[in-house]
């Protein structure tokens, strides 16, 4: 069996080779088509599948945004309220009041994360410190324990405060006598100033137990891991919990990673970026923002509190969807793969089979090319005789509606010419009074047939003009059909009946679109002058029917007249240049291209044209779909 097929594939192959450049129109294509369309596919697949996953991160950091937002708002009033009372009841001596001693322990048990309330004075000694540690009962320091605050930042920062400040210290572990406490707590510091009759007293510091905040975020979402980095790149809490608050124990500066996620993160408050370790999502978090915003706080100073909050995937987690896409999209392109080849190979056999043929057949393959370049040259003489058709179509239009104005006009300026040369012998000959009137007379009437036929002129150069739609005099706008459409054109707003001609407009009340007013109003002009002129005949009554409705996004507009109707010939015809059934009686047959031209390039919309054969029902309908908010046209 492998003998037998073996000298086949060689055949095959060599069959390949000789018929190369035909097969390539075949081979090219797929060839491209795998090369570009499966990457791509691939990468869809991949991004349709992480497009849950960026959602879900981006929920999660919300929730962790609210979570911190929250308890450090409440923490933020705490400490205005606490600072409030003390302005109020505490006394500016050695050994604090009974009353301040109260309302400290019943701060500090309020709540299981208030770790000290304390209050310092101007020189940073502590006079009342409550201390709550593991959730045991407050307790008041000795004054034999209390120490001075004045080296430490937050009540650097916070002394220097008005009323009504707020300072947030960094989230960090927490220092007693200089050294870091065992085990670790995490600890951030909100501090507000002290204030008794416009003097300052101090300082309130609540110092607060980020604990079980920390574990409540990492908590959050098993399928995202939430971290939190402070802003010189450390990790407060990161996926390597040996890494943590690293800054204070003594760890090295932050890596290449942390520091191309730092250079990242600090484009924008959120975003989303990609590294090494996967694509991340993140939002930055500064404490005390809510209540700024709120005008609780007259000024909040934490230059270095803010953290950043950011958001991967579990490694845990496995996307399913995208790799059982990927998958099938693998398998799908190796077959798709190896049926071109097959192709290929037979293609290539029966390409070398039909070469004996084709060396036979070239007196009629000669023959047959000289038919069609014969038959290309008769379509291009077919193709520029129609063009020149049109053209001269074109020139007899406007030749032919140009021509009566300007003819009336040359006749009148001739005799106006021949009056002022007859007017002129008067006066050589002795002009009477009479001659005077009459040549007034005369030339006041001639003036006004030259005005008429200029203007007659500029009317249709005007018309012909609005052929190609001027974009850079549009202005689009919200309008309500209801009020717009019997404003469109004059004759809308006060129907003339006495023709017999009756007119019924449906327009659904409360329906506003986004369009091109003028455009808009000139395609019912210009529609309701196509009915009259050529719907219906002299004398005989009839009804113009005007229906608005919507269509999801679109709306729907119905012109329905009742008249003679177009016949098959001239429907086909009917949105040309030029294209007139009544040109004897005034049309230029401009009026349905230019609608057809405003409804199509500028509204952005369609326009179809129904009537029904002869023999039925008479009329002719004209359907036009335009969207509810029109495109913008580019200003030339």
């Amino acid at each position: 069996m492998i003998s037998a097929s073996a000298p086949r594939m060689l055949s095959s192959v060599r069959a390949i080779y000789r018929h190369r450049k035909r097969l390539a129109i075949f081979v090219v294509p797929w060839a491209v088509g795998l090369g570009i369309g499966v990457p791509l596919l691939w990468y869809q697949i991949g991004a349709n599948a992480r497009e849950p996953q960026i959602r879900n991160r981006e929920e999660t950091l919300s929730q962790g945004y609210d979570i911190l937002s929250r308890a450090l708002d409440r923490l933020g009033r705490d400490a205005l309220f606490l600072a409030d009372l003390q302005s109020r009841f505490g006394e500016p001596t050695t050994r604090p009041a009974p009353v301040s001693v109260e309302i400290f322990q019943s701060f500090a048990a309020s709540s299981p994360d208030y770790d000290q309330v304390r209050w310092l004075d101007t020189d940073g000694n502590e006079r009342l410190r409550v201390n709550r540690r593991g959730g045991a009962e407050p307790v008041v320091v000795s004054r034999e324990q209390l120490q001075n605050k004045a080296d430490r930042p937050y009540f650097r920062d916070a002394i220097q405060l008005p009323l009504n400040g707020l300072y947030f210290s960094a989230l960090d572990l927490n220092v007693e006598n200089g050294v870091v406490e065992v085990p670790h707590l995490p600890t951030l510091r909100v501090a507000s100033p002290v204030f008794s009759n416009g003097v300052r007293q101090g300082i309130i510091v609540i110092n607060y137990r980020a604990t079980r905040l920390l574990e409540r975020l990492k908590r959050l979402d098993r399928s995202v891991e939430l971290h939190l980095m402070n802003q010189a790149g450390y990790w407060v809490q990161g996926p390597d919990a040996a890494a943590n608050w690293g800054w204070q124990l003594g760890a090295p500066a932050p890596g290449a990673a942390e520091a191309e996620m730092l250079r990242a993160i600090n484009k924008g408050d959120r975003g989303l970026f990609g590294s090494r370790d996967g694509d991340w999502n993140y939002r930055r978090f500064q404490p005390g923002t809510g209540l700024l915003t709120t005008g609780e706080v007259v000024e909040r100073r934490a230059a270095d509190a803010d953290l950043y909050l950011l958001a991967r995937d579990s490694a845990s987690v496995i996307n399913d969807q995208e790799t059982t896409g990927k998958l099938i999209l693998g398998v799908v392109a190796a077959i798709l793969a190896v049926v071109a080849l097959a192709v290929t190979g037979r293609l290539a056999n029966g390409m070398e089979a039909e070469a004996e043929w084709a060396r036979q057949m070239e007196d009629t393959n000669k023959t047959l090319r000289e038919t069609n370049e014969k038959l290309n040259v008769t379509q291009r003489e077919l193709a520029r005789a129609e063009r020149l058709s049109s053209l001269g179509l074109m020139v007899a239009g406007v030749a032919h509606e140009m021509n009566t104005p300007l003819g009336s006009a040359a006749l009148v300026l001739s005799k106006v010419a021949r009056d002022l040369r007859l007017f002129k012998e008067r006066i050589a000959a002795g002009l009477r009074r009479s001659d005077l009137d009459l040549y007034i007379a005369d030339s006041d009437t001639s003036l006004d047939l030259v005005r008429d036929a200029i203007h007659r002129c500029t009317a249709l150069v005007q018309r012909f003009k609005q052929v190609a739609v001027d974009r850079a005099t549009l202005e689009r706008r919200d309008i309500d059909l209801a009020a717009f459409m019997p404003d469109a054109d004059p004759r809308l707003h006060r129907w003339d009946t006495s023709t017999g001609i009756g007119l019924t407009l449906n327009v659904p009340n409360d329906l506003a679109i986004t369009t091109y007013p003028g455009p808009f109003a000139q395609v019912l002009s210009n529609l309701l002058n196509n009915s009259l002129l050529h719907a219906f005949d002299a004398g005989k009554p009839g009804m113009i029917t005007i229906d608005v409705r919507t269509l999801a996004d679109q709306i729907l507009i119905e012109f329905t007249d009742d008249g003679r109707g177009i016949n098959e010939t001239d429907i086909q015809k009917i949105f040309e240049p030029f294209f007139s059934t009544a040109r004897h009686s005034g049309g230029t047959g401009l009026g349905l291209h230019i609608v057809h031209q405003i409804v199509t390039e500028v509204l952005g919309g369609s326009i179809a044209v129904e009537s029904p054969p002869a023999g039925e029902a008479s009329g002719t309908r004209f359907i036009i779909r335009l969207p509810r908010v029109a495109p913008l046209q580019a200003r030339t």
